[in-house]
């Protein structure tokens, strides 16, 4: 084994990043309150380091979710007009996983050099010590998939 022993794949994801959000924890907090308290699921959540006032805060949601999250932001950016937000659609999460990970050193520069091999899109990762998640847009899922299933010997 190469520290994987599964992959998987979650479709039709979007991309949601908040530029310029006050660092403090609590404006990450109220948005992500606002977005469970209207069912919506976050996922592959990332925050830069803080450059003064302000951290930038990416996550992703299902693509069926947008609409109602850019009412949210919204009403978030009423509060701290100084949030710049973008999305971008057509995206999908590719989800390693591994127990070995843990202490395998080389496991993610391995996935990172086979994903950057066949796409420039790689839009965001988060990782924690069994888990690397990769997001891509959807068409270049295909040969992406079979990419790492063939180097980490994992049927997909």
């Amino acid at each position: 084994m190469n520290g994987v022993s599964k992959i998987s794949v979650t479709e039709d994801i979007s991309l949601i990043s908040l530029n310029r959000v006050p660092h403090a924890l609590a404006a990450a907090s109220q948005i992500m309150t606002e977005f469970a308290a209207q069912g919506i699921n976050i996922d592959m959540i990332s925050q830069s380091a803080p450059v003064g006032e302000c951290a930038d805060v990416s996550f992703t949601v299902d693509s069926d979710d947008v609409v109602r999250a850019l009412s949210i932001i919204q009403h978030f950016r009423e509060e701290h007009p100084s949030v710049r937000p973008s999305v971008s659609n057509g995206s999908c999460k590719i989800q390693l996983y591994g127990e070995e990970m843990r202490s395998r050193p080389g496991v993610a520069a391995k996935a990172f050099s086979i994903v950057s091999a066949l796409t420039d899109e790689i839009m965001l990762i988060t990782t924690s010590e069994v888990d690397i998640s990769i997001l891509i847009p959807q068409h270049e899922l295909s040969a992406v998939l079979e990419a790492l299933g063939s180097y980490f010997e994992v049927a997909i």
